[in-house]
């Protein structure tokens, strides 16, 4: 399978391109479940959600949203945690209620519970109706490093070396990361739509190995070529290897 690409002239129009996907997937189904990343990637998409949302094009009091990952030691209120950024860039200036999120408590005594929450809630949701994603220089998707099994939904997620070195840029001093927890692989397949988000030349050879190579848990953004309906939206600069 091919997943569909779309490519966009830069940022803004491929954010706005993404917001719109949201848009028509919410207003044909009020109370879906949708996983969102946070950090660089989507937030021109968020700035674009939040907008339609205030001129009343879509209304997000029926929707479930699902954190994607979260740095094991933080959370919310801590800056750069995944949830701190979610927060500021969406579930905020939307007004969410907190029944309506559901998100990894990277501070827990217990993390391995917490994987065990998410995954009986997403379970309980009937699954995910969309989940959107960005792609790490390794290849990751979410917190699913290299090697990660296809087969894998939330779970405690050891750090790839250069997860640690580019997720320092959500910090204000050097931070030590070691391990994350993320929903997994599974819960990517098993979502009835994926979007993956990528921008700017330095993605350019990920989106094309993506893409292009054989599928491989050497590479995990390959197994969105096994996804039956999977779309990359990108910007011209990330999209000029394929």
């Amino acid at each position: 399978m091919t997943p569909k690409i779309n490519i966009y002239p830069d940022y803004a129009y491929m954010s706005s391109a993404a917001a719109g996907r949201v848009i028509d997937l919410i207003n044909h189904k009020p109370d879906s479940v949708i996983c969102f990343p946070s950090g660089s990637s989507p937030k021109g998409m968020f700035d674009s959600l939040v907008t339609a949302n205030q001129n009343g094009r879509v209304d997000f009091s029926k929707c479930i949203f699902v954190g994607l990952d979260e740095w094991i030691g933080l959370g919310a209120g801590d800056d750069g945690s995944c949830r701190d950024l979610l927060d500021r860039d969406f579930l905020k200036p939307i007004g969410l209620r907190e029944d309506q999120i559901v998100f990894f408590d990277g501070k827990a005594f217990d993390p391995q519970a917490e994987c065990d929450r998410v995954n009986k809630i997403v379970e309980s949701l009937g699954g995910l109706d969309l989940i959107v994603l960005g792609v790490g220089m390794n290849g990751h998707l979410a917190l699913n490093e290299p090697g990660t099994s296809w087969d894998s939904y939330a779970h405690i997620s050891e750090l790839d070396p250069v997860t640690v070195e580019v997720g320092q840029k959500y910090f204000q001093q050097p931070t030590a990361l070691t391990r994350g927890i993320t929903v997994g692989i599974r819960h990517i397949l098993d979502a009835s739509a994926a979007i993956l988000l990528a921008s700017g030349k330095a993605k350019a050879s990920v989106i094309q190995r993506a893409l292009a190579f054989p599928v491989s848990k050497d590479f995990p953004a390959t197994v969105l070529q096994n996804h039956l309906n999977a779309e990359f939206i990108l910007d011209a600069d990330a999209a000029e290897l394929i």
